[in-house]
Parts: structure tokens; sequence; C-alpha cells
């Protein structure tokens, strides 16, 4: 018995769980599970606060409101995980000199190099979880699907003048040796 409550039992008695969209949000919460588990066991610190980490230093220094619309949650979500982070040293806030309404994130010295060892943990941690699957062709349709949605997002006349044709399926991947 798991204790996971979309056990492989109730996902095989409903034709929904079969669709391509129903697999990608389940593995994307399972793969979100297994971070989250690792980091506030390895960093103390949970996957929401770790994506903050690592928006801010994608995009450098940044505004909270920057950081909310790259994640796609509230700035008010925002606003308290930039308070928990600068409680644990990790990011500093201050004062945007071309916006008086605005804060500018900034990481830490420790912040930073939290961001970069938690990384590499969770590529060590998560090791197995893509055995057997194609990591170029697995890219490459992910990135099909973040086009899509992006062009989709953007309205019916943009998603039609940017589709591009469908690629060929790529082969299968060899079964793993025992």
């Amino acid at each position: 018995m798991t204790n996971d409550p979309m056990s492989r039992r109730a996902e095989a008695q409903h034709p929904l769980t079969q669709s391509a969209a129903f697999k990608l949000h389940r593995a994307t919460i399972l793969v979100d599970r297994l971070a989250d588990a690792y980091l506030k066991r390895e960093h103390d610190l949970g996957y929401a606060l770790y994506l903050v980490l690592l928006m801010v230093k994608l995009l450098g220094a940044t505004s909270q409101q920057a950081i909310a619309a790259n994640l796609d949650v509230s700035r008010a979500s925002i606003t308290q995980r930039v308070t928990a982070l600068i409680e644990k040293g990790l990011v500093e806030v201050n004062p945007d000199p071309a916006d008086s309404r605005a804060n500018v994130v900034r990481l830490t010295d420790s912040g930073a190099a939290l961001v970069d060892a938690a990384w590499r943990g969770l590529e060590n941690h998560q090791d197995g979880l893509d055995r057997g699957v194609d990591q170029a062709a697995l890219a490459a349709q992910l990135d099909r699907i973040i086009a899509n949605a992006e062009a989709a997002l953007a309205g019916p006349d943009a998603h039609r003048a940017t589709m591009p044709a469908p690629a060929p399926a790529p082969a299968p991947a060899p079964a793993p040796a025992p």
C-alpha cells in the first residue's frame, strides 16, 4: 500500500489518467515532492522558497513583481517567501532606485552558494528518476509543450502563427540492461 493519494490502481481505473496532460501534471507533482523532501532534509528549505532563490539567480537582482510573474504566483505569496529568505540570510531586499514603489531582491553570498549546492544535490538525489528516458527527446518534447503553451497564452492569432510543424516521434529508448 502506498501513501500516495493517487495510487496506480486508481490511475488505471479512469480513462482521463491516460492523457498526456494528466501524466505531465502527475510527473510534475511527484518530481516536486521529491525535490521538496530533499531540500527540507538537506538544506532546511522547502521547494517553494528554493524556487524564489532559483528565480533570483536566473533573473539577477530583480523585483518581487518579476519573481511573482515568473513563478505564476501572487505578489503576496512572494512577499511572504522573500521575508522567510531574508530571515535565513539568503536574500537581501533594497528599494529600487528606478521605482520608489518597488524593491529589488538580490541573493546574498550564502543564498548564491545554497542555490548552487542544492541544484547539484537535486541532480544527484533524483539520480535514477530518469532511468530509461531519452533525455534529448524528453527535453525536445518539453520545449515543444512550453512553446505551444506560451503561444496559446499569447492568444489564438499568435498561437496559429507560431505553431511549428510537428516533429517526428523519436525512436523508443532501448530498455535498460538488468
